[in-house]
């Protein structure tokens, strides 16, 4: 295959794939997910218990995004050549993995919020500085997610809007922090 069909199908794909994911995961104005009516019209339950449990409609939107991330990764590699002249990365892939990492570990690490009373349920929600991640549980439950994942939840839901605006949030203050932090640090070093 040539280098131009190559890039011309790592960029379709990867662009097909987060379309499909979005579309998949997204509800507007408080109607069930996309996700959701595609996997009903089909015959199968959007959910592992009727309407609670797993959400299936969530980890197959995670299914074409993670992969669409990757292959958009490798478009713009071989397309915009990441490494310039200078050997500076356009995109700090140290920042990109950190904002990452500290998205996921807050989310296990820093206790949820009750977003919800619903009196025979509570609503904790997950996720720094957004929240994308909500579990309904029946019994009151913890604040802390890896409890109520396992410890009697009736439900929960992924937003991954919040979760991709939660990551570049973070890359993108992680990117200021570096620049003022080297700035200082060459003023100081002149004294």
């Amino acid at each position: 295959m040539s280098k131009i069909n190559r890039k011309v199908l790592l960029g379709i794909t990867s662009l097909m794939l987060f379309a499909l994911g979005i579309l998949f995961g997204i509800s507007l104005g408080g109607n069930p997910s996309y996700g959701d009516l595609i996997l009903k019209s089909i015959g199968l339950g959007p959910w592992s218990n009727i309407d609670t449990g797993l959400h299936y409609t969530a980890i197959i939107s995670l299914i074409f995004l993670i992969p669409a991330v990757v292959f958009g990764y490798m478009f713009l590699k071989e397309t915009l050549e990441l490494e310039n002249m200078n050997g500076k990365r356009r995109i700090e892939t140290l920042e990109c993995k950190l904002s990452i990492f500290i998205v996921l570990t807050s989310t296990f690490v820093l206790p949820g919020k009750i977003e919800q009373n619903m009196g025979s349920f509570f609503e904790y929600a997950f996720g720094f500085p957004l929240n994308y991640w909500s579990v309904y549980q029946g019994d009151g439950g913890s604040s802390y997610l890896f409890s109520n994942l396992f410890n009697g939840n009736i439900g929960m839901n992924i937003n991954i809007v919040n979760l991709f605006l939660d990551i570049v949030i973070l890359y993108y203050v992680l990117l200021i922090i570096r620049k003022v932090f080297i700035k200082l640090y060459a003023v100081y070093k002149k004294k």
